[in-house]
């Protein structure tokens, strides 16, 4: 039997994946001997295994390539590029649902049970770029992005099965344990033509065009055009209360995200509790000289 070949890269796991996870919610049980470090350890095994599309990857390895026999349980996510391999033991106990280059892999009992319950993890194909480092509002990671779109893993992030059915409960439960063998691969063809944890540079400086608080356009920066950019935003004295706030600007970095105002030059992180700065003219102008170059 001829077996299919992928592509994948090994490479290093940053901390902040596992700060991530550290937060995922402990939804499936509240037994005391078990801690969210377990969430964490199967979080970072996930990502090493799908060729450590995690944040900030700094030493890649070289390609290597692997050879999946067409009987184990493989899900293409549509035309993407990005295979699934799926753990044998999920053998007729997992179904998915496909919608494009979305698809939605859950546990099958559970969902029968519940209808809309049994959701495991799920990959998304969503509009608009997103940095590696980006800090999703529910648990999961980016695993690339093109030219106009970026694919993320995303994570349940409330209840997914009965708690009063221990039996349905118990199954559900080894399945999401097994969640650090399922495997994500990238074609050949998509590792070399989207951004991702083989070519992503810790730092990369994301910036969106806002009108009307829509997005318009993205700038993605090279190397020194966002260390003078972080240099500038980091330096700011944000110790102001904003009443009122518009922006022009979506910068994110790092993990970190700041609205910029470019006609009053106040520059400020999206929580509503943050303080504001407000930038001088000349490093207004340099950000904006830097973003037209």
């Amino acid at each position: 039997m001829k077996p299919n070949q992928f592509s994948q890269r090994i490479g290093n796991i940053d901390d902040r994946l596992v700060e991530q996870a550290e937060n995922v919610p402990n939804f499936r049980r509240k037994r005391q001997n078990r801690s969210l470090m377990r969430v964490a350890s199967i979080a970072a095994v996930l990502v090493l295994m799908v060729g450590s599309f995690a944040v900030g990857a700094v030493a890649m390895a070289k390609e290597t390539i692997i050879y999946v026999e067409t009987e184990q349980e493989i899900i293409q996510v549509g035309d993407s590029g990005i295979t699934l391999i799926l753990p044998d033991t999920w053998k007729d106990k997992y179904g998915y649902e496909q919608d494009g280059n979305n698809v939605t892999v859950y546990h099958l009992a559970t969902r029968e049970a519940l209808v809309y319950g049994g959701d495991l993890f799920r990959i998304y194909c969503i509009e608009g770029l997103y940095p590696m480092d980006y800090i999703y509002p529910e648990p999961g990671f980016t695993i690339a992005i093109t030219q106009t779109h970026t694919y993320r893993v995303s994570y349940p992030s409330d209840v997914q099965f009965d708690p009063s059915d221990p039996e349905l409960w118990a199954a559900y439960d080894t399945l999401y344990d097994d969640l650090k063998k399922v495997e994500i691969v990238m074609s050949a063809e998509m590792l070399a033509n989207t951004m991702n944890a083989s070519n992503w540079a810790q730092g990369t400086v994301f910036v969106e065009f806002l009108e009307e608080w829509a997005l318009h356009k993205t700038v993605v920066c090279d190397a020194e055009q966002s260390r003078i950019i972080r240099e500038i935003i980091e330096s700011q004295d944000y110790s102001l209360e904003p009443e009122s706030y518009f922006a022009n600007l979506w910068i994110r970095f790092s993990g970190k995200e700041y609205l910029l105002n470019l006609n009053t030059g106040m520059i400020k992180p999206p929580e509503g509790d943050s303080k504001a700065a407000v930038m001088s003219v000349e490093d207004l102008n340099r950000i904006v000289g830097l973003l037209n170059d």
